[in-house]
């Protein structure tokens, strides 16, 4: 995955709802499928969204938002919208076109999180035809379409895409060439027709010769631009926490990597790349001011009550208490509460998780610590999920909720050791200490909702952060590292059985309350 973004993947993406695999990549989905669906002149008149029965989308897409994310983004309504949840009722009614959702075997079921979507189109002279696409949540709000009719494609969100269709016409391997552009001839399985896959990290322009040439050959074009921040280099680089030690020692800190590295990535300056950081460290101070607005009366949870507040005015618990760890606490519920409430959060990784970023963040904003001090904390906090990504998956449905909250405290503690002054490998340090002590964490949200024991997870993770930091910064050693501890964190999800992996069937859903609860 070397084309993990610290501000895309993992302090990102910006989202709505309650989960990032099961709400952010549906509403991503459907607004890249939407724009492929349709050319110059075409509109679309109906979509079928399709879930295999024994995949996780068919479990708790009405729970978790699937369903509105994917009704969102087929119409295009921006994320901070205030008539996004309108979407789903008027497509079901038909406005501006009918939104069917079946659950049937799909001909494709080789991920829990494998979605096919048909939309069918009408162009302005009035013929139809229907346009069968492939798609899967990847974890963390990324994804990829990565089928269309006959074709295989590859498009991640990251990109300015271009589908050429070419019918019969065979297209010369030496056109597919150009400056930062990548090409590729994707033939149908009976080879009797061409799309051509362009991509590029920049908006395309009919003036480069190669690319008109291929246009005057298509039958029909297809163009989508990037959901998120377009990514301009695509070397690898997070692979590696020992490399990633090394550079810092070289260059400075790991705040000061996790910033070059990530304006490389985004081709944007250093200070573009940070006042990117503080814009994403604003929105999840907002998402906490969002949470403890809410009451008993507007919050439509199903479970729980909203408790940030409740917790906020507690008076402090002597000896075992702190201001700091009660503020981090009330913060991340506050967090979990908007989310739950389908309000707007920054997914860190997941919006499963988070609550333990900006919670622990905006407590220690609350005891007066430098907001540049803080922006350094989050990037790298980023720094840390970004390895963690490029060696696996942050979906829980493949690896329970140690990839969630988990890798999210594994974050944090890195990011409070670095505030604290301690080095670049006692952040990963405290990283690795996180992953021991969550190695095995099932997924087990109660009837499919993201809030028990979610919001309690969050608390957790709170926790698990902060214990982690003190002992690094103490002197104490995780021996294992990193790296090494998020290979076994993804081999033991993977030997998980799916009960306990995001499916509301195993571990905390299925005990008698629980049962209860979900009559």
């Amino acid at each position: 995955m070397s084309t993990i973004s610290l501000l895309n993947s993992i302090i990102g993406p910006v989202m709505r709802g309650p989960s990032s695999s099961h709400s952010a990549a549906p509403y991503f989905l459907g607004k890249t499928i939407q724009q492929l669906a349709v050319c110059e002149g075409d509109k679309i008149v109906g979509v079928e969204v399709a879930f295999d029965p024994d995949g996780s989308f068919a479990q708790v897409y009405t729970n978790q938002g699937s369903d509105e994310g994917f009704a969102a983004g087929l119409i295009g309504e921006k994320i901070n919208s205030p008539t996004y949840r309108q979407a789903l009722p008027n497509l079901l009614k038909g406005q501006p076109f009918p939104l069917k959702i079946n659950i049937r075997k799909l001909e494709v079921a080789d991920h829990p999180n494998r979605v096919e979507i048909a939309v069918a189109v009408e162009d302005r002279e009035g013929t139809r035809r229907q346009d069968c696409f492939k798609g899967l949540s990847i974890g963390g709000g990324m994804f990829k379409v990565d089928g269309l009719n006959d074709h295989e494609i590859n498009v991640s969100g990251s990109d300015y895409v271009l589908l050429v269709e070419c019918g019969n016409n065979v297209v010369p391997e030496q056109l597919l060439s150009g400056e930062k552009v990548q090409a590729h001839i994707r033939q149908s399985p009976d080879r009797n027709a061409q799309l051509i896959e362009i991509k590029s990290p920049y908006p395309f322009s009919h003036e480069v010769p190669f690319i008109q040439e291929i246009l005057d050959q298509s039958t029909r074009v297809r163009t989508c631009a990037p959901v998120q921040f377009p990514v301009r280099d695509e070397v690898s680089l997070f692979a590696s926490s020992a490399d990633l030690i090394e550079q810092a020692g070289i260059n400075g800190n790991l705040a000061d990597l996790a910033l070059s590295l990530e304006a490389k990535r985004l081709g944007l300056s250093r200070s573009e790349a940070r006042q990117a950081f503080a814009d994403r460290l604003d929105m999840m101070m907002e998402a906490v001011h969002s949470g403890l607005a809410l009451t008993k009366d507007s919050s439509s949870m199903k479970f729980l009550e909203p408790g940030a507040k409740r917790v906020a005015a507690a008076d402090p618990v002597e000896v075992i208490g702190s201001p700091f760890l009660q503020g981090a606490i009330s913060a991340s519920l506050a967090v979990m509460d908007a989310n739950a409430n389908r309000g707007v959060v920054v997914a860190a990784p997941t919006a499963g998780s988070s609550g333990i970023v900006p919670g622990t963040l905006y407590s220690l904003q609350q005891q007066g610590i430098d907001r540049e001090r803080i922006i350094d904390a989050l990037q790298v906090t980023a720094l840390i999920g970004a390895v963690f990504a490029e060696h696996g998956s942050f979906a829980a449905e493949t690896g329970g909720c140690s990839v969630e909250t988990g890798a999210s405290a594994a974050m944090m503690s890195a990011g409070l050791v670095h505030l604290f002054g301690g080095s670049a490998q006692q952040a990963f340090n405290a990283a690795s200490l996180c992953l021991m002590n969550t190695l095995g964490l099932v997924c087990d949200p109660v009837g499919g909702e993201v809030e028990i024991p979610c919001h309690a997870r969050n608390i957790a993770g709170i926790s698990h952060a902060q214990s982690a930091a003190v002992a690094s910064l103490s002197g104490f050693d995780a021996v294992l590292p990193f790296d090494e501890m998020v290979v076994s964190t993804q081999k033991v999800g993977e030997q998980m059985h799916s009960d306990l992996r995001c499916t509301a069937r195993g571990g905390c859903a299925a005990t008698p309350t629980a049962c209860s609860l979900c009559g």
